[in-house]
């Protein structure tokens, strides 16, 4: 059916004008809320991550040097983990998450405070995974895990 009248006409060529526009903001509203739900999901596995770490680490070890503590519920997260790799030595690191948006905050530093936060951006993948983005370089929660236990033991 031919449009009629001016209205339909009008609601035609703003329907086309504004087509791509309204598609990609459809697009980055999907992802935003898929971030926000896969994030908490991330953390979790993250943190949760770092405790079972922690453990193996201090037993093939043979001694205590690692020590990760949780705090928050599902909307705030944080976690802190503690190396000790000599009596003299320590270095502490700090995540901490918040449920409305698409980063965690991490920072590290030397004795019982951490440095200035760095953030690390929540990015979805081709297929639509969670991951975290430092620079240019992407890391699964086992992946950031494993990096964040390395720069502290470094």
């Amino acid at each position: 059916m031919a449009p009629t009248n001016w209205l339909d006409e009008a609601v035609l060529r703003a329907k086309e004008k504004y087509k791509v526009q309204r598609a990609r903001e459809e697009r980055l509203a999907h992802e935003e809320a898929l971030k926000r739900k896969l994030g908490g999901q991330f953390c979790r596995q993250l943190f949760a991550w770092l405790q079972s770490t922690e453990g193996s680490f201090n037993n093939k070890f043979g001694g205590h040097v690692l020590a990760v503590s949780m705090t928050g519920d599902e909307g705030s997260r944080s976690a802190q983990v503690l190396a000790r790799p000599t009596s003299t030595e320590e270095r502490i690191a700090s995540l901490d998450y918040q449920n409305n948006s698409a980063s965690l905050r991490l920072s590290i530093g030397s004795g019982m405070t951490a440095d200035t936060p760095q953030v690390i951006k929540l990015v979805l993948s081709a297929d639509e995974a969670l991951l975290a983005e430092i620079g240019t370089e992407r890391f699964t929660s086992e992946q950031l895990g494993q990096k964040i236990i390395d720069d502290l033991l470094a």
